[in-house]
């Protein structure tokens, strides 16, 4: 028989690669910011139809994969089709239009040059995502320091004997230009230090799940991904920062720091016949019943965890 509820998630995947968009090479400002907590629930409020676009962020697009399913079986005639392509491409999609939502792992002001074309963006910061770095399951090393990353990625450490490991060539896989899991990285690792431009990573690729494939299947590779893609595949291993583990918890405190908000963009000035559905969907996914129990269970933190915070700049202070 027909399964249903089978052909929406299919229509979701193909509806979402026809609303990927190119990225603008896009760089500074945003309106306004909500953050997570709201109480709300899928099925509350008016009948809901439509079909709205959802693009950008692959890192956190499994959770918004798994919020979207539960909220169109609330609501049967509304289709969330939903897209990778990094952040650059989510918040392009949302200054342009073609996306009613615009997921980034990084603030809209990093990725725009003109700062007009940020008025009536809406900044919903729906969760913390921690990412670290991973490395071939049969690297022999545990921990890394801050430094010593900085050294891999800039192409100065070239082999992982220099690192504490048994000697062998490092492959180094990156993600393109204009990702945010990339910029997060960056910022925390290599602190503003240039990356040489003779230095050629083995792979550039465009979404985590493919670092982690690669990664696998790369013998003495290293790259970075989300802690919710740890657990993906036995192939690769999380490493350790200067001695702190990567967990909720160390992000939460502050005592690992790399990590990011997830926004999802939308837009203030949003065309009258897809606002309803893409508001109802924001107002779901930042709701408590969906906070305490699906992102968690997705390998997320609800932004009431933390006790600390981040600006655009990335200074982090304790939480008040």
């Amino acid at each position: 028989m027909f399964d249903y509820s089978c052909s929406r998630r299919q229509f979701l995947g193909f509806a979402g690669g026809i609303a990927a968009v190119a990225g603008l090479g896009l760089a500074g400002c945003s309106g306004q910011t909500t953050t997570a907590g709201s109480t709300g629930s899928a099925a509350a409020g008016a009948s809901l139809s439509g079909t709205i676009n959802c693009g950008g962020a692959t890192s956190f697009q499994p959770l918004v994969e798994a919020v979207a399913n539960d909220f169109m079986d609330a609501n049967p005639d509304v289709v969330i089709a939903i897209s990778g392509g990094g952040s650059g491409d989510g918040i392009s999609g949302i200054v342009d239009g073609s996306l009613q939502i615009g997921r980034s792992d990084v603030f809209a002001e990093e990725k725009v040059d003109d700062e007009s074309q940020l008025e009536g963006l809406v900044d919903n910061q729906v969760c913390i995502v921690g990412m670290g770095p991973i490395v071939n399951a049969n690297v022999d090393i545990d921990d890394i320091t801050t430094e010593q990353l900085a050294g891999i990625f800039t192409g100065q450490i070239t082999d992982w004997s220099e690192v504490g490991g048994t000697a062998g060539t490092i492959n180094v896989i990156n993600r393109e230009a204009g990702s945010g899991t990339r910029a997060t990285f960056e910022a925390a690792v290599l602190q503003g230090a240039e990356v040489p431009a003779d230095f050629t990573p083995v792979a550039e690729v465009d979404s985590s799940g493919t670092v982690v494939e690669q990664v696998a299947a790369t013998e003495g590779s290293i790259s970075y991904v989300a802690f919710n893609y740890y657990e993906t595949n036995e192939g690769i291993k999380a490493l350790s920062v200067d001695g702190v583990e990567p967990t909720q918890e160390n992000v939460e405190s502050g005592d690992f720091n790399i990590w990011a908000y997830e926004h999802m963009y939308t837009r203030s000035d949003e065309d009258e016949a897809t606002a309803a559905v893409t508001q109802a969907f924001i107002d779901y996914i930042m709701s408590e019943d969906v906070q305490s129990t699906t992102v968690i269970e997705q390998g997320f933190i609800p932004v009431s965890n933390m006790k600390v915070k981040k600006d655009v700049d990335g200074n982090v202070t304790p939480v008040e």
